[in-house]
């Protein structure tokens, strides 16, 4: 005779492994939640966690602060989301090849993600870098991989005209993370429904600093695609092309702003300019209070984070159901 205590549980879990496996056959193997053994490394990249905060920010009530650990891919970074989705549309469309070199220009966090995917891949990577870049970034981009050049260079535009000129030599492939649509289009289909997900639909608002302005678009049109009251909310640098867009509501002032393309500043609901100083004090704290370590840029995202919440009407907020706001740590540098 079956045990109707032990066929309770099966049941249960079978439920379960088929609610798992719907996950994944919706969103791919981006989104997988059922399957631990990864095909290859590759596959480590997104489903990071959504870390709650204790303490930084325990003073608004009514509102709870949630960390997406982005520094936990496997670079370090989210551009590992924006390099794997750009590679494997080159592919796909036929710009990048077997064999065919990756050309970068800089030695930031792109380098590294795109240097990583092109080892793991089989392609080979030159990067050509500014002759003010520190020498440990060098050596960190040769360590993944790279092929560099330091060049005589100091201005962005002309190093990326050397690599495009590189690039035509060696018919190669030049990623441009400021134009590409793979680019937001990746965070649309990972990014902002892991937040969905793991939040269960209580997604108050979504706060990041932006680069390319690809992940705050994408994942903010995913959001607003489930409910449009989700608020969508850039804090950065006071100087930049964004913070200036943000601080005007003239459009022929607008218009001369040169914004990415794959940034959509419809979707904006706020804007918050914080300075090096906040973003340093609240970088410690991050570690002081919570014991996480990240970037500067995760600083000034908590800080615009903090302030935002000064702007929730009592109404908004809620001991019982609290008004869940997601701040995107990008990096650990």
């Amino acid at each position: 005779m079956i045990d109707p205590i032990s066929k309770g549980i099966d049941d249960f879990g079978n439920s379960l492994l088929q609610a798992l496996n719907n996950v994944q056959g919706i969103f791919g193997k981006e989104l997988s939640v059922a399957k631990p053994i990864k095909d290859n490394v590759l596959q480590l990249i997104g489903n990071t966690p959504l870390i709650r905060l204790n303490r930084i920010g325990s003073e608004y009530s009514g509102v709870q602060f949630y960390l997406k650990a982005e520094f936990l891919n496997p670079t370090g970074s989210a551009k590992d989301r924006t390099a794997i989705a750009m590679v494997l549309d080159a592919e796909k469309r036929g710009k990048l090849k077997k064999g065919m070199p990756i050309i970068l220009s800089g030695a930031g966090s792109s380098s590294v993600s795109f240097t990583w995917i092109g080892k793991v891949k089989g392609y080979p990577v030159y990067c050509l870098v500014p002759l003010t870049t520190p020498p440990e970034r060098v050596q960190l981009l040769r360590s993944y991989g790279a092929e560099v050049t330091v060049t005589n260079e100091s201005d962005i535009v002309k190093l990326t005209e050397l690599a495009e000129e590189k690039a035509k030599k060696m018919g190669g492939y030049l990623p441009d993370e400021l134009e590409n649509p793979a680019n937001p289009n990746f965070h649309f289909k990972t990014t902002g429904p892991e937040i969905w997900r793991d939040l269960q639909g209580k997604v108050g608002a979504v706060i990041s600093a932006p680069g390319s302005g690809g992940a705050i678009t994408g994942i903010g049109r995913y959001l607003k695609s489930q409910d449009r009251r989700v608020k969508v909310i850039i804090a950065g640098k006071q100087n930049s092309a964004f913070m200036e867009y943000g601080k005007t509501d003239n459009p022929k002032e607008r218009e001369r702003i040169r914004l990415p393309a794959v940034y959509d500043p419809k979707l904006i609901d706020h804007y918050f300019h914080v300075t090096k100083d906040e973003a340093l004090h609240l970088q410690a704290d991050l570690y002081e209070k919570e014991g996480i370590f990240a970037g500067l840029t995760t600083g000034t995202v908590i800080t615009g984070a903090l302030r935002f919440s000064e702007t929730l009407s009592e109404s908004e907020k809620n001991e019982r159901n609290p008004f869940n706001i997601v701040i995107l740590s990008p990096d650990r540098d």
